[in-house]
């Protein structure tokens, strides 16, 4: 009997501490809900809004309405208007198209003539799942329109019997061509194990100084705040770096993950996205009182990144309102941009666009991070 009350009143203690510690609370209450709602809004495996280049050789009423036919069911959205085919490969490489069609010259006239009319899909194929799943949606949109304008060509010309020829779909996947998916999740992983070493590991560190006591011991010596940080963030950027060489080295010799890019170009891109893991772990560790708490923190953090990063599921695919807080989500940009260097080779002018953004989030939370935490400890 007096081991069950011993129980109880452990419970009821347990139960006082956790009240009182309003971090705990927040995320045994607070961050469930904002999950199950970033869960169910976010996460979406319908593909829609398939960036679609159109390259039209044929300038008939038969090509034309053949290209209309893609938008009408609201899976494909047009891109970048191309010329040539040389822009087709363009719009592929910089990521302004997911898939493109080319209507070669005489399309009409081989259906005319009942020979095979023959339409080009160019799918970039990075994300297999959803590059089959598109292509499968285009031959399909293909073969539609082409039974439906063989039968009016029926009426038309009584030449032609119920045997004639369809329309043949002639496709090809880039940078990724036998659809493998581990290399689209690959890049992605490795970006991963960068987030949480540098992150997750620089916030515990912090901490850990904070519970055995030896925080205090550091500020009464001569060494300043930014000494501080720095000491306490340099060891978490060399180790990041190892595990990106060797994870990169893993990917290429061991699952045969193609590496196009520039070795230099990976290595300071992933400088830059460390200003924001470093940040967070930072970050976390002012807000935090035991390791505990740190690692719940990042870990909330990351999960959050991870959902509306692409990493599984295209950004395209989530609701306007979760799309736009994507742009302020630097997992977002640095995942395409790792992408991009391994599969495309793509060099730094590519990435521009991806760089900055990500540059100035890295230095905003960098900066505040750093602030608080002489703040905190001043």
């Amino acid at each position: 009997m007096r081991g069950w009350r011993a129980v109880r009143f452990l419970v009821e203690k347990e139960f006082r501490q956790v009240f009182r510690d309003k971090a705990m609370l927040r995320m045994l209450f607070f961050m469930p809900i904002i999950q199950l709602f970033l869960f169910g809004y976010a996460v979406q495996t319908d593909i829609k809004y398939i960036r679609l280049a159109t390259l039209d050789y044929d300038r008939t009423p038969d090509s034309r309405r053949l290209i209309e036919s893609f938008y009408a069911g609201g899976y494909f959205v047009p891109a970048e208007p191309v010329f040539t085919p040389t822009d087709i490969e363009l719009t592929i490489v910089e990521g302004k198209a997911d898939v493109a069609i080319w209507i070669p010259k005489g399309y009409t006239e081989s259906l005319i003539r009942n020979e095979p009319a023959q339409v080009g899909v160019v799918v970039d194929g990075q994300n297999s799942s959803i590059a089959g799943r598109a292509r499968g949606y285009a031959e399909a949109i293909i073969r539609r329109e082409a039974f439906r304008r063989m039968d009016e060509l029926r009426s038309q010309y009584p030449q032609l019997d119920a045997q004639s020829r369809r329309v043949e779909s002639i496709a090809r996947f880039y940078y990724n061509p036998e659809l493998e998916s581990r290399f689209y999740m690959i890049p992605g992983i490795v970006v991963l194990i960068i987030l949480v070493i540098s992150g997750m590991m620089t916030g515990m560190a912090v901490v850990r100084e904070k519970e055995i006591g030896t925080l205090e011991q550091l500020l009464v010596t001569p060494l300043t705040g930014v000494q501080i940080i720095l000491g306490k963030t340099i060891p978490f950027v060399i180790l990041s770096f190892v595990e990106l060489t060797f994870a990169a080295t893993i990917a290429t010799l061991y699952f045969k993950l193609p590496f196009e890019g520039s070795v230099w170009l990976l290595a300071l891109t992933s400088f830059v996205f460390l200003l924001v893991t470093l940040g967070t772990g930072l970050l976390a560790s002012t807000v935090s009182s035991t390791q505990q708490q740190a690692m719940f923190t990042v870990w909330f953090i990351l999960v959050f990144g991870i959902i509306m990063s692409g990493f599984f599921y295209p950004v395209e695919n989530m609701p306007r309102s979760v799309r736009m807080l994507t742009y302020l989500n630097p997992l977002r940009y640095f995942i395409a941009i790792v992408r991009g260097i391994f599969l495309k080779g793509v060099a730094f002018p590519d990435i521009i666009h991806n760089l900055i953004p990500m540059f100035l989030i890295g230095v905003s939370v960098f900066l505040f991070a750093v602030l608080r935490f002489r703040k905190r400890v001043s």
